[in-house]
């Protein structure tokens, strides 16, 4: 919007010049009438525009050669309809007739009031004031061969513009500005001594719906000559609001004690400067070189300490709801700065945000297209307190949509670095995360944290450049306490041990849960020297062998089976895990199995082999002085976060059962026909037949008590 108020102000120069020229040379030429048909004549022939002066045109000659002229309108230009360019409501300047013999021009009070400027730009980029500048630089100020201006302008006695209004209207870029109520009024120019200024005006995005009001306030001492600009008492308003309420619902204010201005050698210098805003106030410094040609800058930035949700709260900004409802109450920020019209580098800069310290820099490059890049530390931050709180009451898991257009355009570059960290119910130290946005593509690459004992290692990607994105995982853990790690992450102590595991995974979908359902590769995990609580399959085992025997349970065990490693290897296809190795090795058996997780439906089911080792202990004790070689199965099932266990006794009695007609026929246990074969023509009728005669001599083999009681009686 900057270039609104350069033409305005151009404008407003040139109608003074006009003006001036006219007071000392036209009054004495023409009468009134031909002098407006002269004018309108000149316009026409520089401009190919059409000046209409349908009101006075009055002159006066001493003191002040001075001329005042009311209702001018100016065309507008070809194709851009009927409505006028520029309307001026009334102009005058007069000029002392004294001054003149020494060559000086000493300028009354320069008075517009009712302009109304309109600029456009149409939908193939072509607007309607670029033909009032050509040639503009040849009408500059006519100067002697000395360079000397024939005139120099020594005061003006001041500027009054009253009830301005400009509207731009840019219909390539859909903008749609409005500029009204312009009021700039200050004292006496040129003279060395300071003046007051005032400006007031209403900017109002008619797209958006948005308005701000701006008042400016300074007393300024001015060299013209010099072109030396000193502001003091600076003080900058912007109050904003909605369009269509005429209350305006938040102030920015930006005081300075001072601003010095040097247009010659292009620098501006405001230091300090003080931003208020509800519920905050910013200090800092600001220097400007190159002001005119290319803009160049430097300072710095403190905020004391404040609370960023007092802030949004003020500013009606809806703050998040958080776990935590004591976060977002104190930050402090500092910082220093350099840059330029393209880019801006943000250089010593700490964050205090409720208990966590951040310290690093950043850069922004290309403004119309950001780089950026990022270096920052935090001592020590719980994420999950800013996180939106859990609910009590049972939800569906959510269908997260895959980030697509938002990485799009995007172009990212930093490392963040954590001395802790929590995160997702998650404890981390001495974390360092890479991150890449490029191209549409997200990587998370080096990830590497201390890790509930030992360490943690991943490179996740994120390729959103194609219809359908592509997630890849590729982590590892590696000597970390599984117990620890499990209770935070699912409320579940139930496994412990060391582990070691990697995950490598990839999948396509537009939603979270599509692309679980895709995801392939493969993945591992072994624990050493741990437990699984809550199930004692040792002392499961032997009460289900009390029970077939008819004797007393065994006293009852902590529900604990402790183990010295356990070991998963699976490859994972269309979102099913599938194991190719499933093992754990228990003080008195191996358990061996196979099975699947649907990481889809979130459930598990996984059929286990226990198998009796050899060991002297086992004779010692009457319930399992018979199991040495023996094997029993169990099943592992249901909902992945609380699955279910049980000894399957039907396997169980179906495999005694053959072995022991196995042994009647003089078989070896090789020659036995292969699991299902032939199930297809077995009379369904006899499923319980053969159920019932397994669990009989199951009951037999293992020397029943209440067998040998019928037989004694």
């Amino acid at each position: 919007m900057k270039f609104i108020f350069k033409i305005l102000l151009g404008l407003v120069g040139g109608i003074a010049v006009l003006l001036i020229l006219a007071t000392i040379l036209l009054p004495v030429i023409y009468d009134k009438e031909d002098l407006k048909k002269a004018i309108s004549s000149t316009v026409y022939e520089q401009t190919g525009r059409e000046l209409s002066i349908d009101g006075t045109l009055d002159f006066s000659l001493f003191p002040w050669l001075a001329v005042e002229v009311s209702d001018l309108r100016l065309s507008n230009a070809d194709g851009f309809g009927d409505r006028p360019f520029a309307r001026i409501g009334e102009a005058r300047v007069g000029i002392a007739l004294l001054p003149l013999l020494r060559k000086q021009i000493s300028v009354d009070e320069i008075t517009l009031d009712g302009l109304d400027l309109g600029l456009e730009v149409d939908a193939q980029g072509k607007n309607n004031w670029d033909d009032l500048s050509e040639g503009g630089e040849a009408a500059a100020t006519p100067a002697d061969e000395s360079g000397e201006s024939t005139f120099s302008a020594q005061r003006i006695a001041g500027l009054n513009i009253r009830n301005a209004r400009v509207e731009f209207r840019d219909q390539q870029a859909g903008e749609h500005y409005l500029l009204s109520g312009f009021t700039l009024q200050t004292g006496a120019l040129g003279d060395g001594k300071p003046v007051t200024l005032d400006l007031t005006t209403v900017l109002e995005d008619l797209i958006a719906g948005t308005r701000a009001q701006v008042n400016l306030a300074t007393t300024a001492s001015i060299d013209l000559q010099a072109e030396q600009y000193k502001l003091e008492d600076f003080e900058f308003a912007v109050e904003f609001g909605a369009g269509d309420s005429p209350a305006y619902s938040t102030t920015i204010r930006i005081r300075a004690p001072w601003v010095n201005a040097d247009l010659a050698a292009q620098t501006l210098a405001i230091e300090p400067f003080t931003v208020e805003l509800p519920e905050l106030e910013a200090n800092g410094t600001l220097s400007v070189r190159s002001l005119l040609d290319d803009p160049a800058f430097n300072g710095t930035l403190s905020i004391d300490s404040f609370s960023p949700a007092r802030l949004m709260q003020a500013l009606q900004l809806e703050a998040p709801i958080t776990a935590d409802p004591d976060v977002l109450q104190l930050a402090r920020l500092s910082t220093s700065f350099i840059g330029d019209g393209s880019q801006i580098s943000l250089q010593g800069f700490e964050l205090k945000l409720d208990q966590s310290q951040f310290t690093g820099k950043m850069d922004i490059q290309n403004f119309d297209q950001p780089r950026i890049t990022f270096d920052f530390s935090v001592d020590d931050i719980d994420v999950d307190r800013y996180l939106e709180p859990a609910t009590d009451q049972p939800v569906e898991q959510e269908d997260i949509a895959m980030p697509q257009e938002e990485l799009r355009g995007q172009n990212v570059q930093g490392t963040l670095r954590a001395g802790k960290m929590y995160l997702a119910g998650v404890h981390f130290s001495d974390a360092e995360l890479g991150l890449s946005i490029r191209n549409g593509k997200l990587r998370l690459n080096p990830i590497t944290a201390n890790f509930y004992g030992g360490t943690y290692s991943g490179d996740i990607t994120l390729d959103s450049s194609a219809a359908v994105p592509v997630l890849s995982l590729d982590e590892k853990v590696d000597s970390i306490t599984f117990q620890q790690l499990l209770a935070d992450l699912v409320d579940n102590e139930s496994l412990s041990g060391t582990a070691q595991g990697y995950v490598r995974l990839s999948g396509r979908g537009a939603s979270s849960s599509e692309l679980t359902r895709n995801l392939n590769g493969d993945l591992g995990l072994t624990l050493n020297d741990g437990a699984l609580e809550g199930i004692n399959i040792w002392y499961e085992i032997r009460r289900g062998l009390a029970q077939f025997k008819g004797l007393e349970p065994p006293p009852v065990e902590p529900n604990r089976t402790v183990f010295s490693r356990m070991k998963l290897a699976a490859s994972v296809k269309d979102g099913i895990v599938t194991t190719r190795e499933l093992i754990g090795e228990l003080p008195f058996l191996t358990v061996d199995g196979n099975g699947t997780i649907d990481l889809g439906q979130s459930r598990v089911d996984l059929s286990l082999v226990a198998s009796i080792r050899n060991a002297p202990e086992l004779g010692k004790d009457p319930l399992t002085a018979d199991l040495k070689g023996k094997k029993f199965p169990f099943r592992i099932s249901g909902p992945l976060d609380d699955p279910g266990f049980k000894v399957d006794w039907k396997a169980l009695l179906q495999s005694e059962a053959t072995g022991k007609l196995m042994n009647k026929l003089g078989l070896s246990p090789q020659e036995a026909p292969a699991d299902g074969a032939d199930n297809e023509q077995e009379p369904a009728s006899s499923e319980k037949q053969v159920e019932d005669a397994a669990k009989g001599a199951l009951f037999n083999l293992l020397g029943g008590k209440k067998k040998d009681k019928n037989k004694g009686g």
